[in-house]
């Protein structure tokens, strides 16, 4: 089982899933950060039984997955968003692709492995569906501390 990523320096973090949306990201994190497209290889967004959030899990061969990458994300905002996805999920280094480099950067493996269905989780589905009622109910929830 992969280990939590722990360091006072400056992360690089994937997100996948609702952390992409900037209405999830702003209500964790505290600082502004830049932020870019980016592509993981090797992995699925799996849907979780009875949640609208998805969990990403080792794939080999798998499609890539699109999502979007935050630059230097200080500790304290690490410990936020490690708070917010909870000991469900552990936070590995991955290599993302943007625009054809690889760089290291941080991603949120899923570690409750028996509440995920074999489907993929459907990015405009959540944003068209499910994106509000995640906002009223797991991100508030599980909202850092102010």
């Amino acid at each position: 089982m992969p280990e939590r990523q722990s360091s006072d320096a400056p992360r690089h973090i994937f997100t996948y899933g609702s952390l992409m949306f900037p209405a999830v990201w702003n209500g964790v994190v505290r600082g502004r950060y830049r932020s870019a497209g980016g592509t993981v290889h090797g992995f699925r967004r799996l849907a979780v039984r009875g949640e609208e959030h998805p969990a990403l899990v080792i794939a080999p061969g798998a499609p890539p997955i699109r999502g979007v990458v935050y630059f230097d994300i200080g500790s304290d905002d690490v410990a936020r968003l490690d708070h917010f996805e909870t000991t469900e999920y552990a936070r590995v280094a991955v290599a993302v692709t943007i625009d054809g480099t690889a760089i290291a950067a941080d991603a949120y493996l899923a570690l409750n492995v028996d509440a995920l269905l074999d489907q993929d989780w459907d990015v405009a589905a959540f944003e068209r569906d499910g994106l509000q009622r995640f906002l009223a109910r797991y991100a508030v929830v599980n909202a850092p501390d102010a």
